[in-house]
């Protein structure tokens, strides 16, 4: 055989060798893509505490990469919602406010205590509105695709 041929033997052999052993970075999945409905909120103020296990028309909040956007149909018949762009770290979920239905907390920076464990998603959080403390809980369940 020629020299030509085992040269190109050669290259293609280690073109292959260097391909097998060139791993990629690992790719963190994102936890919180998808659709979520809220089970269980509880808001405290400093003077009364507001629970929910059962809603007629739950929050519902879509995660993308990099945006999220939440609503849902209250009581009196209006549509409650907001959304804007969020990041994580470990334990720590953070959504910047582009839009909401309560003006107030347009452009705030909302930080959460987060647990992902399965399917479910506990975030807790204070927010002042009004100058008026509040400390929250909400639980979400992933709506399966």
């Amino acid at each position: 055989m020629n020299r030509s041929f085992y040269l190109i033997f050669v290259i293609i052999a280690i073109l292959i060798i260097i391909a097998c052993n060139n791993q990629k970075k690992a790719v963190i999945e994102n936890p919180y893509l998808g659709a979520w409905e809220a089970t269980y909120t509880k808001y405290m103020y400093p003077d009364t505490a507001y629970e929910t296990t059962q809603f007629a028309n739950p929050s519902v909040k879509l995660l993308t990469e990099k945006h999220f956007s939440f609503g849902y149909q209250s009581d009196t018949n209006s549509v409650v919602g907001g959304g804007g762009e969020y990041a994580y770290e470990g334990d720590s979920y953070t959504e910047f406010i582009k839009y909401h239905s309560y003006s107030d907390l347009v452009g705030k920076t909302v930080n959460f205590k987060s647990e992902l464990e399965g399917d479910l998603w506990t975030i807790s959080f204070t927010l002042e509105f009004d100058s008026v403390k509040v400390d929250a809980t909400e639980t979400w369940k992933r709506i399966p695709e």
